[in-house]
C-alpha cells in the first residue's frame, strides 16, 4: 500500500474512495406521506452504505424551489412529474439522461408502457416510481338506487338528470384552485378524439378552432346548461366538497386517487365508496387514461452523481416500489410490481391495465406557461358555458405560448404532430 493511500485510511476518509456516504434528495409530498419515504431511504442505506437526506416541502413552495435548486445548492436526485415538466428541463440541459443506465437494466421490460412520459428527443431523464388513476367515484349505494353503474356517456347523463330530478347535486366540484375543471376537458377529449389529439392540442400544434375542440366543448357544455355542477364551486377547494359527497348530497366526483387519503378509513362510510372509469362517447375510441407519474431525476449540477445512479437503480426495483406505493395508495409503474389491497387501488390497476395510452394531466401535458392562461378558464367554462368565449381565449393563450406559425384556423389534419 502506498504511503499516500495509508495516510488516506489512517484519516478515517477510506469510504469516500467508494462512494460519498450522503446524498440529498429534494421531495414534494403531503404530510402523510414523508414516513413512507424515510422507510425506503433506511433500506437503501442499509443495502449501500449510502445515507439520504431529504429536503422536503409542499407543493406549491416545491414547484417554486425547483429551478433554483437545479442551478444552485442542488441536490443529487430529484422528485418530479413526467412529460412537458420534465421535458422543460431536459430541454434547457439541466437534467442528466438516464439512457445508459436504462438500457443496461433493460428497463423496457418493466417500464414500457411510461417510458413515452420520460423520453424527450430519443433520451430517457427520469425513473418513474409511483403513478395513480383518475376517474369518477361515486356512492354505491345512491349508484345503485338510482339504476345502477352507466356504461356510456349518454346513460351517464341519464343517471345525472334522475339525480338532479330527486333534489341531489350530480357532480361536485371544487374548482377554486382550478386544476379540478381541467380533468373534464381532459376526458371529454380523449374520450371522443384519443391521446394523440390530445396531446398535440395541449403542445400548441392544434388550433382551438378545430373543429373536434368545438364538439368536446359541446358535449361539456351539457353539464353546464343542465346545472349538473355546484353551483358555488368556485368557493370550495377540492377536497371541500368531500363532505357533501359523504352526507349523500353529491352523486359524482371527477378526481385522482390521491382522493383516498381524504377517506374516512375505518368508517362503514368507506366501504361504500365505488369507482368507475369515466364514461365511454365515441364507441371507436379506444380508453386512454390520465395517469399522473411521478419521476425521479438527476439534476446535471448533482456533486454525487454515480451514487444518485445508485439511487435511481434502487428505487426501480419492483419490491421497492411495491412496498412504496401500497403506503402512499398509488400504484408502482414497474410492470413487475405488486400493487395494494386496497379495492380502490386495485380498480385503478385494472383500468390502467387496459388502457391503449396513458396522459399525465392537463397541467403536466402542457408548458407552465400555457397552464397558468388556460386552466383558469375551464373553471371559468363551468359557470359560463361558454363555448364562443372560452375558445377565442385558449387560441389567443396558445398563439401567445406556443407562437403563431400552425395559424390561428388552423385544424390537426393540417397541422399533423412534431
Amino acid at each position: 500500500m502506498s504511503a499516500l493511500l495509508c495516510i488516506v485510511f489512517f484519516l478515517g476518509f477510506a469510504p469516500m474512495l467508494l462512494h460519498a456516504d450522503n446524498i440529498r434528495i429534494s421531495l414534494q409530498l403531503q404530510p402523510n406521506q414523508r414516513d413512507q419515504f424515510e422507510l425506503i431511504f433506511n433500506q437503501f442505506y442499509l443495502e449501500t452504505g449510502i445515507k439520504v437526506t431529504s429536503l422536503v416541502e409542499p407543493d406549491l413552495a416545491y414547484k417554486r424551489k425547483v429551478p433554483v435548486w437545479l442551478l444552485n445548492d442542488t441536490p443529487d436526485v430529484m422528485f418530479w412529474s413526467a412529460s412537458q415538466r420534465l421535458y422543460r428541463f431536459a430541454e434547457q440541459g439541466l437534467i442528466l439522461p438516464i439512457t445508459d443506465l436504462w438500457n443496461e437494466q433493460n428497463y423496457d421490460e418493466q417500464f414500457s408502457h411510461v417510458k413515452r412520459g420520460v423520453t424527450f428527443k430519443g433520451d430517457v431523464y427520469a425513473i418513474p416510481f409511483a403513478y395513480y388513476h383518475w376517474g369518477i367515484f361515486f356512492r354505491k349505494t345512491m349508484v345503485e338506487k338510482f339504476g345502477g353503474e352507466p356504461e356510456d356517456w349518454e346513460s351517464f347523463l341519464a343517471m345525472l338528470a334522475r339525480m338532479k330530478e330527486s333534489g341531489i347535486t350530480p357532480i361536485g366540484i371544487g374548482s377554486r384552485q382550478k386544476w379540478p375543471a381541467a380533468a373534464w376537458f381532459d376526458y371529454i377529449n380523449l374520450r371522443m378524439n384519443g391521446l394523440d389529439f390530445h396531446l398535440d392540442l395541449l403542445t400548441g400544434n392544434v388550433s382551438f378552432y378545430d373543429e373536434k375542440v368545438r364538439n368536446v366543448l359541446t358535449e361539456w357544455k351539457k353539464l353546464v346548461d343542465r346545472d349538473f355542477y355546484n353551483q358555488d364551486h368556485e368557493l370550495y377547494n377540492w377536497d371541500e366538497v368531500l363532505p357533501f359527497f359523504y352526507r349523500d348530497r353529491v352523486g359524482f366526483l371527477l378526481l385522482g386517487n390521491f382522493v383516498a387519503s381524504k377517506w374516512p378509513n375505518g368508517d362503514p362510510l368507506f366501504e361504500d365508496i365505488g369507482f368507475m372509469p369515466f364514461p365511454r362517447i365515441n364507441k371507436n375510441m379506444p380508453f386512454f387514461e390520465n395517469a399522473p407519474t411521478d419521476v425521479f431525476m438527476i439534476p446535471r449540477n448533482a456533486t454525487n452523481v454515480e451514487e444518485a445512479k445508485a439511487f435511481i437503480r434502487f428505487i426501480a426495483r419492483a419490491d421497492v416500489q411495491s412496498s412504496l406505493n401500497a403506503g402512499l395508495g398509488y400504484l408502482p409503474p414497474n410492470k413487475d410490481g405488486i400493487v395494494g389491497a386496497s379495492p380502490l387501488i386495485r380498480e385503478g390497476e385494472k383500468l390502467l391495465s387496459r388502457a391503449e395510452g396513458l396522459a399525465q394531466f392537463f397541467d403536466r401535458d402542457t408548458l407552465p406557461d400555457f397552464d397558468r392562461l388556460a386552466t383558469p378558464l375551464m373553471a371559468e367554462f363551468i359557470t359560463t358555458g361558454d363555448i364562443e368565449e372560452i375558445t377565442e381565449k385558449l387560441e389567443h393563450a396558445r398563439i401567445k405560448v406556443f407562437g403563431s406559425k400552425y395559424g390561428v384556423m388552423g385544424t390537426s389534419s393540417e397541422l399533423g404532430s412534431d
